[in-house]
């Protein structure tokens, strides 16, 4: 059930979307292409130390370079390593919090042993986020990890990663920070020639005297955008942003924000609002707002909602908001053939919750933190080049109150955080890359099974996919050995997956036969474990998997014929 037209189209605009970053109404900068930007319209980094009197003693320090009042909601702070090519999260802030006209504002490792107080900390060893005292690079972000909008960058040292502006500044030694020039209002897009040395480093503060800078969009007209959540259920509400950075020569005025939102339902030239009004947080600040409803029946997948900001002087500029709708794709249904427990999106049903993604689809269990079992469909179409993201994080869709699991709840649990969906079954895209290190489409793996018989089998249904099939997969878990994070998360007995395979083609649940080859495996999650055994000697029928499960699977196959399935043991 190949869908190359709409996948084309996808990674079209895909490609669009990575190409965005800061617009006039003259010209577009390709950030993510090469990650150079504008000069800095409001916020830059100002200084930082990466390296102290003790392990992880360091500081990021910003600097509010413009005449007016920023709100850092929206925005995050950054880090790579000096070849990284994904972003590590220090700060994000989803309130309002508002930097003066020339403030600064102090972001230190809970190990900074410095006298000025910092105005967020971080806790290095839990966001795993400590700064390379040789080289890296920083910086601040309107909007996601990886894609949103960079406001300012700087590498340092023997970075050669993306957000290095020009060439790289030198690293400081210990204790000393690597300084903006001007304090902190020199900005060339040349860390280089912008940042010096400062022995011992001076960091700055929200209670520091200020300085404008007199920071400026000049003639033109800048914006930043973004949604919260960037990505949403049908159903489910999004605030869209447009912050707009006003053009001073002449200053700006009667600026007005309008986007197309026939995408996902709405109007066509739909008004933005900057008045505390639907959704508008804080009302005169430059950033229009507009709450969003996403229809129920709207199908899955990446969307990019057109926003265009005009002033009264009749410049313009536009942009486009990046949107995820978590619902399977049009045609793409991992549960075209069953839902093996009837899962449901009730979250009373807190062990047997349905999660719907463009990706996957899963059962999640609450009780357990993970997954019951998670469905998806991979033909060659889902298999491209996309790098592996490692990007493992907690899941924000699952239902408010709920725990979500953090990477480092596996950290010296004795297991791999094994996939259900493997993330070579997701390479045709970042984001769908991405998707599979959710951690709910993680469990607690004994690595003979992840690393073995587990990966075996992944890499042979791939081999399928690329020869010329589809297969509809679902995967899960059994049993009850354990648990790790503080009794938090169950660690399985086994893991189990079904597979149904077909030649590619449409109309696929009228193409399932009597013939049509089905594949159960059932892999032991405790040691003693052969790490070199192949997948084929843990090869079970489909009924021997619904027998230890108690799940029904392909319930939307004739009797018949399921029961003739499933019963076959696979001899392939």
């Amino acid at each position: 059930m190949k869908r190359f037209y709409f996948i084309l189209a996808s990674l079209c605009v895909l490609a669009v979307w990575f190409g965005l970053s800061f617009q006039t109404n003259a010209q577009s900068e390709s950030e993510q292409a090469d990650e150079t930007n504008f000069v800095s319209p409001n916020f830059v980094i100002s200084q930082f130390q990466v390296a102290g009197g003790s392990a992880n003693d360091e500081f990021i320090e910003l600097h509010n370079i413009s005449s007016n009042a920023v709100d850092l909601n929206g925005y995050r702070v950054v880090y790579r390593s000096a070849a990284g090519t994904n972003d590590v999260l220090f700060a994000q802030w989803t309130t309002s919090t508002i930097v003066a006209p020339g403030g600064y504002y102090l972001i230190a490792s809970t190990a900074y042993d410095g006298t000025v107080t910092p105005n967020l900390s971080y806790n290095p060893t839990t966001c795993m986020c400590s700064m390379s005292a040789t080289g890296g690079g920083i910086a601040i972000r309107i909007g996601a990890a990886n894609t949103g909008v960079i406001v300012d960058s700087v590498g340092y040292g023997t970075a050669t990663n993306a957000f290095a502006e020009g060439t790289v500044t030198t690293a400081p030694p210990a204790n000393a920070g690597q300084a903006r020039a001007n304090n902190g209002c020199q900005d060339t897009d040349n860390n280089a020639n912008d940042f010096s040395t400062v022995n011992p480093s001076a960091p700055r503060n929200a209670s520091s005297p200020v300085n404008i800078c007199g920071g400026s969009s000049g003639s033109t007209l800048l914006i930043g955008f973004g949604a919260n959540p960037s990505t949403v259920s049908p159903g489910a509400t999004t605030l869209l942003t447009v912050t707009v950075f006003p053009a001073t020569t002449p200053p700006s005025t009667g600026i007005s924000v309008v986007g197309n939102l026939t995408s996902i339902g709405g109007a066509a030239n739909q008004q933005f609002f900057d008045d505390g009004s639907n959704g508008d947080v804080t009302a005169g600040d430059n950033t229009f707002s507009y709450l969003a409803t996403i229809p129920a029946g709207q199908s899955g997948g990446i969307l990019f909602i057109p926003v265009t900001a005009s002033d009264a002087q009749m410049r313009s500029v536009n942009g486009s908001i990046l949107l995820t709708i978590n619902a399977p794709l049009p045609g793409e249904d991992p549960l075209l053939l069953g839902n093996p427990s009837n899962a449901t999106s009730d979250v009373t049903n807190e062990n047997n919750y349905l999660m719907l993604k463009p990706q996957y689809s899963l059962s999640y269990n609450r009780s357990r933190a993970t997954a019951n079992w998670v469905a998806w469909r991979l033909d060659a179409s889902w298999i491209g080049n996309a790098p592996r993201q490692d990007d493992f994080r907690p899941d924000d869709t699952l239902p408010a109150g709920w725990y979500r699991v953090l990477d480092t709840d596996y950290s010296g649990s004795g297991y791999d955080r094994g996939h259900m969906v493997p993330s070579g079954d997701r390479t045709r895209s970042i984001p769908d890359n991405s998707a599979t290190f959710l951690m709910t489409n993680i469990i607690p793996q004994l690595a003979a099974n992840n690393q073995g018989a587990w990966e075996d089998f992944e890499t042979y249904l791939r081999t399928l996919a690329q020869s010329g099939q589809e297969i509809y997969i679902i995967s899960g878990v059994y049993g009850n050995i354990g648990t790790i994070a503080q009794g938090r998360i169950v660690v399985p007995q086994s893991t189990w997956k079904v597979a149904l395979v077909l030649p590619n083609g449409s109309n696929d649940l009228q193409r399932i036969t009597k013939g049509t080859r089905t594949i159960g495996i059932v892999v032991p999650n405790f040691p003693p474990l052969n790490i070199n055994a192949t997948w084929r000697e843990y090869r079970v029928s489909v009924n021997e998997v619904e027998n230890l499960t108690g799940y029904n699977f392909f319930t939307n196959v004739p009797k018949n014929t399921q029961e003739i399935i499933e019963r076959r043991k696979d001899r392939q």
